[in-house]
């Protein structure tokens, strides 16, 4: 079931988090990694989209305190901004689509229902003017959880023609290959030191060559950061990534004693899947970091990740100060 006519006045009780749209319309290969539920809209090219949040999402679960882990904002406004480029503005089935940067900061936790019933992103979309043929978007978007505002997020985005997406490809500055054990470094980070509790989620690992940074394990079998079949790598996995090493940054080890808060990101190049990428992570301030991730010569994407201690004695400090180690 998907609804894109709902009557004016629906309320979020009305609404059922057990639907969902159309998985090819968000370009999932999987029903379970939708995450919108239903979509209405309302005036000049705004839109209510309701969410679909698993609890035991294997990614973006909740934690034991009902706090939702925030990344679950990013891929959702990803999912949003394919849908409603096929179902509202005519952009082709088969076209790709090119991210080029998102942004988000929350005003409060979110601490949704359990399956985000009561979570609603009011969304407006903009497409650039000018060539018919060109599907330069962008989109804001507005987050509210239980009728109250928890906080925006902006994204931009190309779709391009098969033709165009090769061409796309093509381009730039050939990256080293490395052997298969360099793509799939032996020696991940323990899942504690990231703030997972599966090893499968680690997407850092030690490496000897990172100098200071760390090496991107890229698992193509992941069934959610590669639920279908890429030729680069997923901007999602490196969303992840910058995640997990700021965290391991802050020095908070223990799984949820730090959240992210804010992010604003931005795409330079296509990621290969058969060349060694390294993430790094520098302090700008307290609990904010600037994130890099290289292949080669190449920048993938950088962002500046803020964050702030979930735990009470994290708070303390940071209210007073003091900087641990």
């Amino acid at each position: 079931m998907y609804e894109t006519d709902m009557e004016t006045g629906t309320t979020i009780a009305g609404h059922r988090a057990d639907a969902h749209v159309p998985r090819t319309l968000v370009h999932k290969a999987a029903d379970s990694e939708v995450l919108l539920s239903s979509v209405r809209p309302l005036a000049d090219d705004r839109y209510a989209v309701w969410v679909r949040w698993p609890h035991d999402h294997l990614l973006y679960r909740r934690g034991t305190d009902g706090t939702r882990d925030s990344l679950v904002v990013v891929e959702t406004l990803r999912q949003a901004g394919i849908y409603l480029s096929h179902r509202f503005h005519d952009v082709p089935m088969d076209h790709a689509f090119v991210l080029h940067g998102f942004s988000f900061q929350l005003d409060t936790p979110i601490r949704d229902t359990g399956d985000g019933s009561d979570v609603v992103f009011e969304i407006t979309v903009c497409r650039e003017a000018g060539n018919p043929r060109r599907f330069r978007m962008s989109c804001e978007a507005r987050i509210r959880v239980g009728g109250r505002p928890a906080g925006r997020a902006t994204m931009r985005w190309d779709a391009v023609a098969p033709r165009q997406y090769q061409t796309l490809r093509s381009r730039g500055i050939p990256v080293p290959r490395a052997a298969a054990s360099a793509v799939h470094p032996p020696r991940p980070l323990t899942p504690q030191a990231v703030g997972r509790d599966r090893e499968d989620a680690v997407v850092l690992a030690d490496s000897p060559e990172t100098d200071g940074g760390w090496q991107l394990v890229m698992d193509t079998r992941h069934p959610a950061l590669f639920d279908h079949a890429s030729d680069h790598v997923a901007g999602m996995v490196i969303v992840e990534a910058f995640r997990q090493a700021a965290l391991v940054r802050t020095g908070h080890a223990t799984p949820g004693s730090w959240a992210v808060t804010g992010i604003q990101m931005g795409f330079e190049s296509f990621g290969e899947l058969d060349a060694r990428a390294v993430i790094t992570a520098e302090p700008e301030g307290p609990d904010t970091f600037r994130l890099t991730a290289r292949q080669g010569p190449r920048t993938l994407a950088t962002a500046r990740v803020t964050g702030s201690s979930t735990s009470p004695l994290g708070k303390l400090i940071a209210q007073a100060g003091v900087a641990t180690c």
